[in-house]
């Protein structure tokens, strides 16, 4: 008899089982990939973005526009915001210096400003009702009849009267002012509503009612007196007129306008030269600005006796 030959069966067999091996290799490679790869991290220091940047709600606003640095509060974190950002009720969008962002739902558009915070308070299907809890000025247009926007600050209110295009600004003062471009505001405080129509302004003033309506004028108002070079010495008084509704800052800092108008600051002159730079804007966000040195005259050598003989005898 002859002996049957295996040689050729066990290379075949060696040969199919690396094929196998090789298979369940890069089957397992293949899984790590798609499975287990660790997801990209975001940069360093800046915040997660919201997941609510979907599908918009009835009643959610959605950030259709921003410049600068412009953030969101929603569940107790705050968040870069992004075009496409939807804010809910209690949520609070923030400005920062030089930074603004608009919010659209519907109709109803509004423009913070910078350096603000704006909480959206209580937001239905057709009306909606904001609360201003840090300073700037804030710009709202309603475009329907039936839709309502109300903006709260400090102890004022202001609503909109059918389709209308209005602002409402703060100072650090307490100072809040309203003004209409297009329609009619209703604003109250103290007990008191008016009804600021296109094309006027009103004040109210911490603890006091609105002021009646009065037209916005038509050039922003600002008059200086400046000090005399020969007694700007020391503490000098910067006194000067301007719109009440308006915003005055002498070198930076925010200077209180009166009921009438006037305002007074003081400025240290402490160098033969010192420049004073006043500006103002309105409601209307306007913006002016005036310049003057003040000349601080050198002081005297002061002579004092040295108590001693001058010439030795």
């Amino acid at each position: 008899m002859r002996r049957r030959r295996g040689r050729p069966r066990s290379g075949f067999q060696v040969a199919v089982i690396v094929l196998v091996a090789i298979i369940l290799a890069a089957a397992t490679l293949l899984s790590r990939f798609f499975f287990e790869r660790r997801r990209p991290e975001m940069p360093a220091g800046l915040p997660p973005v919201s997941p609510r940047m979907v599908t918009a709600g009835p009643t959610q606003f959605r950030v259709s526009a921003l410049a600068g640095n412009v953030e969101a509060f929603q569940n107790g974190q705050w968040y870069v915001a992004r075009a496409g950002h939807l804010l809910s009720s209690k949520d609070v969008v923030r400005t920062h210096g030089g930074s603004h962002a608009l919010l659209r739902r519907g109709s109803v558009e509004i423009d913070v400003r910078d350096n603000m915070d704006l909480r959206l308070d209580t937001l239905e299907k057709t009306t909606a009702k904001l609360g201003l809890l840090r300073g700037g000025r804030v710009s709202a247009n309603v475009g329907k009849d039936d839709e309502k926007l109300e903006i709260d600050a400090l102890d004022t209110r202001t609503t909109n009267v059918g389709a209308a295009r209005f602002a409402v600004s703060v100072s650090p003062s307490g100072k809040v002012s309203v003004a209409a471009s297009e329609g009619a505001a209703r604003f109250e405080s103290q007990g008191k509503q008016v009804l600021v129509r296109k094309g006027n302004e009103s004040t109210a003033f911490p603890g006091a009612a609105p002021s009646d309506p009065e037209p916005i004028p038509e050039q922003l108002l600002l008059s200086v007196i400046w000090p005399e070079d020969d007694k700007a010495e020391g503490a000098s008084p910067i006194r000067g007129r301007a719109s009440p509704s308006s915003r005055v800052r002498v070198n930076g800092e925010e200077t209180p306008v009166a009921p009438d108008g006037s305002f007074l600051a003081r400025v240290q002159v402490s160098a033969p030269q010192t420049r004073v730079h006043v500006e103002a804007d309105d409601i209307a966000g306007r913006q002016k600005s005036l310049d003057k040195v003040l000349h601080r005259p050198p002081r005297a050598p002061s002579l004092e006796p040295s108590g001693g003989r001058l010439w030795k005898e």
